[in-house]
């Protein structure tokens, strides 16, 4: 295959997954149809299927690269924030507000969430997919960990639990603070809330690894 050819199915893969999260956030993923995904990409039906076979797929294929995404973003914060964390005594509200930074990111979390929530129950009724559900939730944790346990490290502190399972309590407080947000027809959660109850499980599940300073 040329190069140009595999730009243009790489461009094509790209604006299917940009409308399979266009219409699954609005439509629901088990409404929503391939006809309406490809015509909302400008493509047909074969530009679908020479790309992926069925609508699973396709939604592995954005798990995948919003994960991809989540994760470049993590390690760029990360990167900036390191010169900072160095020899710096943090509290946990400090600490805390990284964690929450970490996982708010620059994304659509209302319409991703709205998918997630879709396909995670589709895992719980459907033992064939769970397996690949599971599989991919546990690459992106395990991605996770090492960067937030660097970032804990350089602040001073460390878990107190399997890092995972503090990432995925973490993501849990926030998951839930984005669903309420989205239940109650709100913009966006209720920062102050939400703060205060990822300090209190920073401080639950962490333990300083320095003296304080003098």
């Amino acid at each position: 295959m040329t190069a140009p050819a595999t730009t243009r199915r790489h461009a094509t893969r790209e604006r299917l997954l940009d409308a399979a999260f266009e219409v699954f956030a609005e439509q629901g993923v088990h409404a929503s149809t391939v006809e309406q995904i490809v015509e909302r990409a400008g493509f047909t039906r074969g530009a679908f299927y020479s790309n992926f076979t069925t609508k699973e797929e396709l939604f592995v294929a954005l798990m995948e690269r919003e994960d991809a995404a989540r994760l470049a973003a993590v390690e760029e914060k990360f990167t900036a924030l390191r010169p900072r964390l160095e020899n710096v005594d943090l509290d946990a509200d400090a600490i805390a507000g990284l964690v929450l930074d970490f996982l708010v990111g620059p994304f659509d979390d209302h319409a991703w969430t709205v998918i997630a929530s879709e396909f995670q129950l589709h895992a719980l009724r459907d033992p064939a997919f769970a397996s690949t559900y599971l599989e991919h939730r546990e690459e992106y944790d395990d991605a996770l960990v090492p960067v937030l346990e660097r970032t804990l490290r350089q602040a001073g502190r460390e878990w107190t639990v399997e890092p995972a399972l503090a990432i995925r309590l973490l993501g849990a407080v926030y998951d839930d603070a984005v669903r309420s947000a989205i239940l109650h027809g709100t913009q966006t959660y209720d920062p102050v809330t939400v703060r205060d109850t990822i300090v209190r499980v920073v401080l639950a599940l962490t333990r300083r690894t320095r003296p304080r300073p003098a």
